[in-house]
């Protein structure tokens, strides 16, 4: 096996809901990730042999192979390969595992691993709504149902929570702790040599987009909050569940 190691990285910010990056397609919010990380590494987008992604909502802007989108669409070689890959929440890490494992085979010596999610504009489960809106059948078939009960996220974790005797109090203070370390970890600039910049469009108050434009360069997180607010928050599965919107992860655009 060929070694393996991580030569360069960055990322754009992250975009609250209908936040900042709310009006920008996502190729452009990718492509200029991939093009200064290519440019921070000293190589040429030639160099590059695949380049692997990892997106949940393939559909409308999405659709089509965003990763290959994204690289065209900011001067990425024409020669060079592109694969969007769907493992769910795990996408992206799938393709850092895929990249690995095409340079650990000795099939590439250069590959780039990314993701993309405009969840603003695709919210979670847009490609399985869209398809069946458009009378173009469910992601699950019958047999499916044969074998497994269709559950959401939220209720899941309630599950998970019930096996392992997690609290309320539990979820609220983790919660409390991420939002804390992530103020931490920005006020002492730890993110600053990782973000990169992201132009996007300026919505208007009806979410139309202006000619205006504004260069992203901070994520929009996090939010101050305290014990007794999260304690405030309404469960979202059950009455009587331990998962909040304060103790869950937040719709982001990046």
């Amino acid at each position: 096996m060929h070694e393996v190691v991580i030569v360069e990285a960055g990322r754009s910010p992250v975009g609250k809901r209908n936040g900042s990056l709310a009006g920008a397609h996502p190729a452009d919010v990718l492509g200029p990730v991939m093009m200064e990380v290519i440019n921070r590494a000293g190589i040429k987008s030639s160099d590059v042999g695949q380049v692997v992604g990892g997106c949940i909502n393939k559909v409308g802007a999405q659709a089509m192979n965003i990763t290959r989108t994204a690289w065209l669409s900011h001067g990425g070689a024409e020669e060079v390969a592109a694969t969007t890959i769907d493992a769910q929440c795990g996408s992206s890490q799938q393709a850092v595992n895929q990249a690995h494992a095409l340079i650990a085979s000795g099939i590439e010596d250069v590959v780039m691993a990314c993701g993309v999610e405009a969840m603003s504009l695709l919210p979670i489960g847009s490609d399985a709504f869209a398809g069946k809106k458009a009378g173009l059948g469910s992601p699950m078939s019958r047999t499916y149902f044969g074998h497994y009960e269709f559950i959401s996220q939220f209720e899941g974790a309630e599950r998970i929570a019930e096996k392992y005797d997690i609290t309320r109090d539990d979820t609220d203070r983790f919660g409390l702790q991420s939002q804390e370390r992530a103020a931490v970890a920005v006020a002492e600039g730890r993110f600053e040599t990782q973000i990169i910049p992201v132009d996007a469009p300026v919505l208007d108050a009806d979410g139309n987009k202006t000619d205006e434009k504004i260069t992203v360069t901070r994520d929009e997180i996090p939010r101050d909050t305290s014990l007794e607010k999260l304690a405030q928050l309404k469960p979202v599965a059950r009455e009587d569940g331990v998962h909040t919107a304060g103790s869950s992860s937040q719709i982001a655009d990046g």
